[in-house]
């Protein structure tokens, strides 16, 4: 991948083929994980009243703990120590987050659709940046959970693993990831 450049209002950068599927694979991935977990997106953000009805309807049922490291990652509980509080934070914000975070996946992988695979650079315009701000974070997050990756030092220990370790690709793609996030930073 060459770095993130910006011209005028567009940003953009020459993904190959396999960076193109890669990127769009994880994506594809985050959000298998986040809608099988939480549960599939809100598709009535038009309707208020929609909404409203399903929230009423959804008040008394308690929304399930998750026990992947990643989601409670990506979507951390700001009350540990009141079980209460933490059924209502995730009954009332989980799922607009998860919506948001599914959204912004997608908006990515219509962007990397553009690049027909690769052929064409990747371009970002205008509102186009979040999104993809966001889901670089997202997936290094995740991957930083399944690595245990938790301070410099860790990221320091598997900058040093052989080749041969199964966790040494997956370290590759969180190193490209934060070059990618690093650049799209640095290009606005």
């Amino acid at each position: 991948m060459r770095r993130f450049t910006r011209k005028g209002s567009k940003i953009t950068a020459e993904m190959t083929e396999d960076e193109v599927a890669m990127l769009a694979s994880l994506t594809g991935q985050l959000i298998d994980l986040t809608t099988s977990t939480l549960g599939e997106p809100d598709t009535d953000n038009d309707d208020p009243l929609a909404r409203l009805e399903r929230e009423l309807a959804e008040a008394d049922s308690e929304p399930p703990e998750t026990s992947d490291p990643v989601i409670e990652r990506l979507f951390p509980n700001p009350y540990p120590h009141d079980p209460k509080a933490a059924a209502e934070y995730r009954r009332y914000s989980r799922s607009e987050l998860r919506d948001e975070l599914v959204g912004n996946a997608e908006r990515v992988l219509q962007d990397l659709s553009r690049t027909k695979d690769g052929r064409k650079p990747v371009t970002i315009t205008g509102d186009g940046v979040e999104p993809w701000l966001k889901l670089l974070g997202a997936l290094r997050l995740s991957l930083a959970t399944r690595l245990g990756v938790t301070d410099a030092e860790s990221v320091e220990e598997l900058a040093g693993l052989r080749d041969d370790d199964p966790r040494a690709g997956m370290y590759s793609i969180f190193e490209w990831l934060g070059f990618a996030q690093e650049t799209l930073v640095e290009s606005l």
